[in-house]
């Protein structure tokens, strides 16, 4: 005599249907990225940049820390420290820098260096008028 089990009966493992969003996906570069990005940036050592070990995920930042993701730096082209009207724009939408992607970031910068380029003063409100109106 067989013993089936009844498919609908086997106890089935949770398994989620998306993947985790970024900010709680696990840290997978090395640390040797991290130091490049740190030099290659020029990051103040009294800043106190820290490279968060594989386990841990932008959420697990220390305390008094924020996750700024390598993008933001790379293809965002951010700079710390961040210019006067990055945080004039963050300031008037009531963002964190933490909230801003790496796709929205260069609108900001790009106009930033548009009107310096062009010795216009960037304010909050030229930019507004470019991308909000």
């Amino acid at each position: 005599m067989s013993t089936a089990v009844n498919p609908s009966t086997k106890k089935r493992k949770y398994k989620p249907r998306n993947p985790p969003g970024p900010d709680r996906a696990p840290i997978n570069w090395k640390e040797e990225e991290f130091q490049n990005l740190v030099r290659d940036m020029g990051f103040r050592s009294e800043w106190g940049a820290q490279f968060l070990t594989p386990d841990l995920t932008a959420l697990d930042a220390p305390p008094g820390y924020i996750t700024l993701y390598a993008a933001f730096f790379r293809e965002g082209n951010f700079r710390l420290p961040m210019t006067k009207f990055t945080g004039e724009v963050l300031t008037n939408y009531g963002l964190h820098i933490s909230q801003i992607n790496a796709l929205g970031l260069p609108r900001i910068t790009h106009f930033d260096f548009i009107c310096q380029a062009n010795r216009i003063e960037p304010t909050f409100k030229m930019f507004n008028v470019f991308y909000f109106c």
